[in-house]
């Protein structure tokens, strides 16, 4: 089936399709376990038809999550979907970038309307709720990559690969001092 630009709900999608793609198999197998994280299947869509999010949205979200990983201080590393350390980390990284975008859509597609005899309609009305699932998951995931690149850099001070501490250039070495 190929995929029709005007209509992205009906993509194909799954690990056929989308290794046919040629998409790594790291990265379909993460695709899958987000889209069932967000429980993102036409089945359980009551009010949309089809997916909500596209394979190609839900990609575009990991490697948003995987650059914010490695530029965030300390600089330990660069990680791909192939080596990245926490695969926890990286979906739930990914899902506030996936959520970001669903409620920017709301947002900008958000309409009331009122008949002046009382009856109001709200259509794209959920802003407030997705952002305060961001919000819980952001807190999560910050203070769980905090963690993760603390215990990765103390990893890496016991073999020589870690990120010196700003102490060392304060205080330097001791037997650098001239002290005659």
């Amino acid at each position: 089936m190929a995929n029709d630009p005007t209509k992205p709900s009906e993509d194909a999608v799954g690990p056929e399709a989308s290794v046919k793609k040629g998409l790594p198999q790291k990265l379909v197998s993460l695709i899958a376990i987000i889209r069932a994280k967000l429980r993102d299947h036409p089945e359980l869509n009551r009010l949309i038809v089809g997916r909500e999010t596209s394979d190609r949205e839900i990609a575009l979200a990991i490697m948003e999550a995987i650059d914010d990983f490695n530029t965030t201080p300390p600089l330990i590393g660069s990680y791909s979907v192939e080596d990245f350390p926490s695969v926890s980390l990286l979906i739930r990284g990914s899902l506030i970038s996936v959520l970001e975008s669903v409620g920017l859509l709301q947002t900008r597609n958000q309409m009331s309307y009122s008949d002046g005899q009382g009856v109001q309609v709200s259509v794209s009305d959920k802003t407030p709720m997705l952002m305060n699932w961001i919000n819980l998951y952001v807190s999560q995931y910050e203070n769980k990559k905090v963690r993760l690149k603390k215990a990765l850099n103390l990893s890496g001070a016991l073999n020589g690969t870690g990120v010196p501490s700003e102490y060392l250039y304060v205080n330097g070495d001791f037997d650098d001092l001239d002290l005659t």
